[in-house]
């Protein structure tokens, strides 16, 4: 498939489309609801370029409304499901947005007929990354339509495959699960995740392709859930505690590989080989889904350029892009991600770890997952966190771990198994991690982690 746009993308795809209140509509069909809706919209003040919120969990009714931006020439606004009311209302006054319904008659409408051009600005996802407010990534109608037929076919997504969309439609991985199958033509199942229904969906509908985090994964295994035919499932590795879920899955029948994405670059950016054995697939990162896309790490840090990089970050308010935000990031068509990363080849890279998440000790750069992988192998660590904290020797790594845990045995594991370097001074065992909400569920806060090992610190004297 070619496809300029969301509409083409949708429009000439054969997919059928099944949701959890039952509703199943062909790809076609869907994108035709979408253009009367956005003729409604229209109807009801809305002009080409004005930004709608959509603050919908997973469903006909999202995937309507994005059609319908697409159609109108609207920018739709994912707004996180699991945000709060404040947080909600804040992202709305930003982006200038306003919130769409679906609570009027629509279905009578004409279709519009009339389209913005590819390039201009259509979907902005929101993504925290180092500063306070969330940063608002727009991107084009072009760079999501042409980055799900390059992941279709990365993937092999074909009409013989079952796509279940799984993670909320408001983040790129979602959303990519989505447009991908789509563009491969594959029947598809969106849901909300929630294991009991998740797992009874897979088995029923002979899922054979399915995108999520390893926490999801491993949830899905704890039940118990019949894997056998998913042929490939994208894995986003989260939790270091997790590493075996590949090689779990595999026993059970079923293909994971890692896969590395960001909202500026979409989800599905790239994917390991699943010809590859389960201790190389698990590794985040893989091949470059795009054949125009390209990828260098400059000083460690990964940086990357190809069809599915964001137009910018759109500026408070919702009037245009904020130059200088965007020109920190993007310089000369590269995206500097602030991930630290490995080149492999020349089209596959391993991501290591965000570069605020890289500890310096002992004048050299050492990943966090290096230490964390050595902890959660202690008998007792369910889950492991390791952040660095300056000392007047320097900087020194401090755990938190969940669990069962000795602090002697644990540091003694790390003495033994690592330099001694980067053997934790101290390990405080907590019952949570402290975490934010994302699109793709949570995120552990590593600076709320740093200030609470330093209070404990210096409370030791």
């Amino acid at each position: 498939m070619v496809a300029d746009t969301v509409m083409d993308l949708f429009e000439r795809s054969p997919s059928a489309l099944t949701f959890d209140d039952g509703t199943i509509v062909g790809s076609a069909a869907v994108a035709d609801e979408g253009r009367r809706l956005a003729r409604s919209l229209r109807d009801r003040g809305l002009e080409p370029g004005d930004r709608i919120a959509l603050h919908l969990p997973n469903g006909a009714d999202y995937v309507r409304l994005l059609l319908a931006a697409a159609a109108g020439g609207f920018v739709a606004v994912s707004v996180n499901t699991r945000y709060s009311d404040a947080e909600v209302a804040a992202l709305i006054a930003r982006s200038g947005a306003r919130t769409a319904s679906l609570d009027h008659d629509w279905r009578g409408s004409p279709p519009v007929s009339s389209l913005r051009e590819p390039d201009d600005g259509f979907l902005v996802f929101t993504t925290s990354g180092t500063t306070n407010a969330p940063k608002m990534v727009l991107h084009t109608q072009r760079s999501i339509a042409v980055h799900a037929v390059d992941a279709a076919a990365a993937f092999g997504y074909g009409r013989d495959d079952t796509v279940l969309v799984a993670m909320p439609l408001c983040g790129t991985f979602g959303l990519t699960s989505l447009t991908a199958a789509v563009a491969g033509g594959s029947s598809v199942v969106v849901t909300n995740f929630q294991v009991e229904r998740t797992a009874a969906l897979i088995e029923s509908r002979g899922v054979t392709a399915v995108n999520g985090s390893d926490d999801m994964f491993h949830r899905l295994m704890a039940h118990g859930s019949d894997l056998s035919t998913i042929r490939l499932g994208g894995v986003a590795r989260f939790n270091t505690s997790l590493d075996s879920v590949v090689s779990d899955a595999e026993v059970r029948g079923a293909t994971l590989s890692g896969l590395y994405g960001m909202s500026e670059v979409q989800a599905l950016f790239s994917l390991r080989d699943p010809g590859l054995a389960a201790d190389d697939r698990i590794r985040p990162g893989g091949t470059l889904v795009s054949p125009s896309a390209e990828f260098r790490v400059v000083d460690d840090e990964l940086e990357v350029r190809g069809p599915s990089l964001m137009a910018g970050y759109l500026a408070d308010g919702g009037v245009g892009i904020d130059d200088e935000l965007t020109a920190a990031h993007l310089l000369d068509g590269w995206f500097r991600t602030g991930d630290l990363a490995l080149a492999e080849d020349s089209r596959t890279f391993e991501f290591l770890a965000r570069r605020g998440d890289a500890l310096r000790l002992g004048g050299f750069l050492v990943h966090p997952l290096e230490i964390e992988s050595v902890i959660t192998g202690v008998p007792g660590v369910a889950a492991a966190q390791v952040v660095a904290v300056d000392r007047p020797d320097g900087a020194r790594p401090v755990a938190f771990v969940i669990g069962a845990a000795d602090e002697a045995e644990v540091i003694d594991a790390c003495r033994r198994r690592l330099a001694l370097h980067k053997a934790p001074i101290r390990v405080f065992t907590v019952d949570e991690f402290p975490t934010t909400p994302s699109a793709n569920g949570t995120k552990i806060q590593r600076t709320r982690l740093r200030e609470l090992a330093a209070d404990l610190l210096a409370g030791d004297g």
